[in-house]
């Protein structure tokens, strides 16, 4: 066969082709086997369980979220800066809007303001502040490490799926996102700005109304709990978010009311819906009660079985008696007898005679329903001697 020009030129750029492909594929799987391998936390440089971990060192705490930052930005978590007992967020841009926190419009010094971008860690070494991609920010919380924690996950992750995550007295925040890293396990919830205790600290600028609106569905959430046999066992006031503070004593930034959620499902229990009433007690509590650091029921000293349900309701009445009758009003009286009742009944000593959540429910309900709004529109009373 003879070959023209024609055919030389198609022979030399044919080879010109492929040469330059191949280099391109060799260049290609140079610059791929230099690429740095994902890092993975050291397992054994993290707790061994989640009592350790719960009561870790500032120190410490800020080596164990180190070694796990690699891991969590893979998952595009950007941690929030720790500071000694309290975590910061160093930049300016607030988060998108997410339907869980929200920013009022009062007056300088705004509360929700100053505080939206700071998170305290002291109590618990379990969670951390975080922006997920980039936009919207989350408490990080380790649920399960070393086979613990399987009956938290269990439960919420009940109450935040479907059907049970879709009804409105269901107080729960969402999972956003879950991590799995060998035995340990992260969830991701939305962040809100403040506690319901924090909320009623401020007794000068929330009503008696604004109170007793969230006061509510602490018990809407409790009923929905206990409706579903699943009892809490940490039921103080720290544990319900809310998602801005009211202040409607200075000034009235919108109509609507924020929603209170449950949040710290660590010692819940659950039990079957064909169980009988008379079985579902328990037999131990979850922490030792010389060092709890919180008002113990008198049940729990007697070291015999328990009701959760009832322990649940003194836990959540005695905290609402302390603070809203001592702390806040530094006397004995709301100047509400009805609602001064109600919190003795939720805290009687025999559990037997305590009110149900359902009945608490119910009495403030009927008593806000009768009481003309006006009336609660005013602060929560200090003593008059």
């Amino acid at each position: 066969m003879i070959h023209g020009p024609r055919s030389n030129s198609l022979l030399v750029l044919g080879a010109f082709t492929f040469a330059v492909t191949a280099s391109a594929i060799t260049l290609l799987s140079i610059k791929q086997s230099k690429k740095k391998v994902p890092k993975s936390p050291r397992r054994e440089k993290l707790p061994k369980d989640l009592e350790t971990w719960k009561f870790l060192s500032v120190e410490k705490y800020i080596e164990v979220w180190e070694e796990l930052r690699p891991l969590l930005e893979q998952h595009n978590f950007q941690l929030w800066t720790t500071t000694p007992g309290i975590q910061l967020w160093d930049y300016d841009l607030p988060p998108q809007g997410d339907n869980f926190l929200y920013l009022t419009s009062h007056d300088a010094p705004n509360k929700s303001w100053v505080r939206w971008r700071s998170f305290s860690f002291i109590t618990v070494c379990l969670h951390h502040a975080a922006r997920m991609n980039g936009i919207r920010d989350v408490v990080l919380r380790v649920v399960a490490l070393s086979g613990e924690g399987q009956t938290h996950l269990r439960i919420i992750k009940r109450l935040a799926s479907p059907p049970d995550q879709l009804l409105s007295s269901n107080h729960i925040l969402p999972i956003l996102h879950e991590i799995y890293f060998q035995d340990i396990v992260i969830i991701a919830v939305p962040k809100l700005i403040f506690d319901l205790r924090e909320v009623l600290f401020y007794p000068e600028t929330n009503s008696v109304e604004d109170a007793l609106y969230m006061v509510l569905q602490a018990f809407e959430a409790t009923a929905y709990l206990h409706r579903n046999l699943i009892a809490h066992r940490d039921l103080y006031i720290p544990n319900f978010m809310v998602e801005w503070m009211p202040e409607s004593l200075t000034k009235r930034t919108t109509v609507a009311r924020p929603r209170v959620y449950m949040i710290d499902f660590e010692t819940a229990v659950d039990f079957p819906a064909d169980s009988l009433e008379s079985d579902r007690v328990c037999t131990s509590f979850h922490r030792d009660l010389e060092q709890f650091g919180r008002h113990i029921a008198p049940e729990l000293r007697t070291k015999e079985p328990y009701c959760p349900f009832k322990l649940d309701m003194w836990q959540l009445g005695n905290d609402l008696r302390i603070t809203l009758l001592i702390i806040l009003t530094l006397s004995n009286k709301t100047g509400l007898d009805e609602i001064d009742r109600l919190w003795q009944a939720l805290c009687v000593h025999n559990p037997q005679d305590r009110m149900t959540a359902d009945i608490a429910l119910k009495t403030l309900d009927d008593f806000l329903r009768k009481t003309p709004s006006i009336d609660l529109h005013r602060k929560i009373l200090y003593p008059t001697n």
